[in-house]
């Protein structure tokens, strides 16, 4: 998911175009530009890379996160989906303990440390943290970590128990994940601070959303019972 990026987009693209270049696997880049209305779309347009790039009009991060994973599971004869953010907060230096460990657990998701996003950020994801495992009845720590590596079986089962307009994509499917009895590793990371660019949503909008996360997320648990 791409937002107003275009400080940071070329330096992110590239430092992980050549992280995965080590590997020699087949990889490409699935971009999903979220109503940028800055050069975004133009940058992301010029770069050399394997890349399918969607533009849409803005809808959040959830949601373009749930359209690139439904496109790459329909479009993308992939055996594994990696996802991150475009703001130079998702480090590349963690891959390959990812990637090492990826014949053994099928959900493997990053957790964040240390974090540069700022007081009332962090404020917020830790209190969204303890709402959602207070509801689900079992501990989530950093349930909405965008740094993650899924099996694509796996996701697929998974996206299925979840519905398409969920605005927190990252949080239903690790509880899904969890509930699933995925085998799971937890690999701890440094998130500093994004590069540049700017958030699509105002802080409101995040309150807001994170109430309906969590009524979504209460009705996912009702349904499990």
């Amino acid at each position: 998911p791409i937002y107003n990026e275009e400080a940071s987009i070329i330096k992110v693209i590239t430092d992980w175009n050549n992280e995965f270049i080590k590997y020699n696997f087949t990889f490409c880049f699935v971009l999903i530009n979220d109503g940028s209305k800055d050069d975004t779309l133009r940058i992301i347009k010029s770069l050399n890379i394997e890349a399918y790039i969607i533009n849409k009009r803005n809808s959040g991060h959830g949601r373009s996160v749930r359209l690139g994973y439904d496109f790459t599971l329909s479009s993308i004869n992939s055996k594994y989906i990696f996802q991150i953010d475009s703001d130079g907060q998702c480090l590349p230096d963690y891959f390959f303990k990812f990637w090492n460990n990826r014949k053994e657990f099928d959900f493997i998701i990053g957790s964040r440390v240390s974090r540069g996003d700022g007081l009332i950020r962090k404020m917020i994801s830790k209190t969204s943290s303890i709402l959602t495992s207070l509801i689900v009845g079992e501990k989530m720590y950093d349930p909405n970590t965008p740094y993650r590596l899924i099996e694509s079986n796996t996701l697929k089962e998974a996206l299925s128990q979840i519905n398409e307009s969920f605005d927190i994509h990252n949080i239903a499917l690790t509880y899904i994940l969890y509930k699933n009895k995925t085998k799971t590793l937890r690999i701890p990371i440094v998130f500093p601070n994004r590069i540049g660019g700017e958030n699509s949503i105002s802080l409101l909008k995040v309150f807001q959303m994170g109430f309906n996360m969590l009524i979504d997320i209460y009705l996912l648990r009702k349904n499990d019972k």
